[in-house]
This record gives C-alpha cells, sequence and structure tokens, in this order.
C-alpha cells in the first residue's frame, strides 16, 4: 500500500516538473525547443490512432523533391502509376478540387490538417497532474487522425463509387464472403496487402467456426480472445473504434487494399507539428501538418458490405 502511494506521488511529481520545465521553456524565449519536444510526442501517436497510416506508410519528403505545377505555387509529386488504372490524389485542405489522372503518371498535391487551438493560463498548466505534452497530443492527436483517415475513406469510396464491381454486398460476416472478394480483388491480378474494419466486425470472427479458420484459430480466440490475432485467413487487419468513418448508411464494411507498391503513395511535407502562441500569461497551442496521399491503381481497393 505504501509502495502503491510513493509511485502515485512520484508520477505527480514528475509531471508538475516536467510542465514546469515546459512553461519555463517559453518564458525564457526557448519556443522553438518546447514545440519540438511536444511535436515528438504528437507524431508518436499520431502512427498509434491514424489507420490510413497503416495502409500506407509515410515517407518524409525534402524540399527539393517537390515538383514546380504549371498552373500555381501549389506543392505537388509527380509519381508514375500502375498501367491500364486511373490515379487520383486525397483533396485534403489547400490543394484544389480532385482530379482524375489516365496517363503514365499522377500529381499528388499536398493540403494541410489542422487541430482545435488550444488555450491554458500559464500558471495553471504548471499545477496540471499530468504530462501536459500527453494533455496536447489528446487535444490534437484525434483531431489530425480523424482528418487524415476521413478523407482517406471518402477518396476510397469515391473511387469504389465509380467501380461499383469492386464492391460485394454479403448477407453475413462469414469465410465465404471474404472469400469471394478476395477472388474479385485476385481477379483483378491485383495481390492483397491488408483488410481494413471496425473492431465491431473484427469481433465477428469469435464466431467463425474452426472449419473456416482452423482449429489453432479457434483455440486461440477461445483461450486469448480476438484482439490477439491481427490477422484473418493470413491477412493482416488494421482495426479501428471509428464506425463513424468506416462505415456507411445501413452498412457495415472491411476494404480491402493491395500492398502499398501496387496501392499509392503517402507523403508527409511536414509532419505533425506543435505550434505555440504566447501572450502575457495565455499560452495558445496548435497541430498542423502538410500531407500528401495519391492512389496510384483504382484496381487496387475493394470493400465487402454487411448488413447492420
Amino acid at each position: 500500500m505504501r509502495n502503491g502511494a510513493y509511485k502515485t506521488q512520484t508520477s505527480q511529481v514528475s509531471a508538475q516538473f516536467i510542465n514546469s520545465n515546459f512553461v519555463r521553456k517559453l518564458d525564457e524565449g526557448r519556443t522553438k525547443e518546447a514545440e519540438a519536444e511536444g511535436s515528438a510526442f504528437i507524431r508518436q501517436k499520431i502512427r498509434q490512432e491514424s489507420f490510413a497510416r497503416e495502409v500506407i506508410e509515410p515517407i518524409m519528403l525534402a524540399d527539393d523533391e517537390l515538383d514546380r505545377d504549371e498552373n500555381s505555387d501549389q506543392p505537388k509529386k509527380i509519381i508514375e502509376k500502375e498501367p491500364d488504372s486511373v490515379a487520383t490524389f486525397v483533396p485534403f485542405s489547400g490543394t484544389g478540387p480532385q482530379r482524375w489522372f489516365t496517363g503514365p503518371r499522377f500529381a499528388v498535391y499536398f493540403g494541410k490538417t489542422e487541430s482545435e487551438r488550444f488555450r491554458k493560463n500559464k500558471f495553471e498548466l504548471m499545477t496540471y497532474q499530468n504530462d501536459i505534452r500527453k494533455i496536447l497530443s489528446d487535444n490534437s492527436v484525434k483531431d489530425m487522425a480523424d482528418q487524415e483517415d476521413l478523407k482517406f475513406t471518402t477518396t476510397v469510396n469515391g473511387i469504389l463509387a465509380a467501380n461499383p464491381t469492386q464492391i460485394l454486398a454479403a448477407a453475413a460476416f462469414s469465410s465465404s464472403a471474404f472469400k469471394k472478394i478476395f477472388q474479385l480483388h485476385i481477379g483483378r491480378k491485383q495481390p492483397i496487402g491488408k483488410m481494413v474494419m471496425t473492431k465491431g466486425l473484427y469481433f465477428e470472427a469469435i464466431d467463425l467456426p474452426a472449419t473456416a479458420v482452423g482449429n489453432d484459430v479457434a483455440s486461440r480466440h477461445y483461450d486469448e480472445g480476438i484482439e490477439s490475432e491481427e490477422k484473418l485467413w493470413g491477412i493482416p487487419v488494421v482495426t479501428t473504434v471509428k464506425k463513424e468513418i468506416v462505415d456507411g448508411v445501413g452498412r457495415r464494411s472491411a476494404y480491402i487494399f493491395s500492398p502499398q507498391n501496387y496501392l499509392g503513395v503517402f507523403f508527409l511535407l511536414q509532419d505533425a507539428t506543435l505550434f505555440i502562441k504566447q501572450e502575457a500569461d495565455i499560452i495558445e497551442f496548435w497541430t498542423y501538418a502538410a500531407p500528401g496521399i495519391g492512389f496510384g491503381n483504382n484496381l487496387a481497393m475493394g470493400r465487402i458490405d454487411f448488413p447492420v
């Protein structure tokens, strides 16, 4: 009991020390140092929160790797695309309207994602019992990750709406339904990379019989639960609680994607960066990033819909 109390007290003192040190850096004009410290914390969290970043791993792009646009100053990157496919980019704020590319190359335009602004009195921050960096990341990360995932999914659904044969309506969560969507994907000569679905839909796998997933897998589901699996039929599954982004009206969906080298690119002209502005005793924080996501192959994705 005494040890537990000691650990709690030490944690609180440590957090207060970190917060006081953070505020002191701002008072001493070391804002860039405080921003860098907070940015590192936020970037680690956003990688865990954004399922788009698990489907396509982001790559940092240097300024000299950008291509000039012939009609504007908008930053972009020209990419070779898959033959006989249609390409597009994810329209973030500032990218301009979405365009479709049928030639040998396509452009990925960079936009902006930004969190809400968080304002606090610096003296109150110094008394916080939790690490201020965690508070900042909790306020920023959900906004940023949700923007990425929503834009990513909206673009994917737009591509699929234009290619309805890549959508399968299934009566129930079953191995035969997934077998069909896998066969359709392979029939387009596209390899299978990852699936994305909500955790709620993923839990339906608990009811799959041993004849569908194998005795070993069924035994693990019974002993350890489904969350320790992370795969279905050997295919990696990215799960999320963002039902409002992944599912649609009257449907629960699972998305299937080809590996990244077939699917597209995710560039970061600037990763999530904390900006701090101080006026007297009021400190204002917000985070922004400059992502660019492009799908170079409209055939490298599919969706299976289940009734609600």
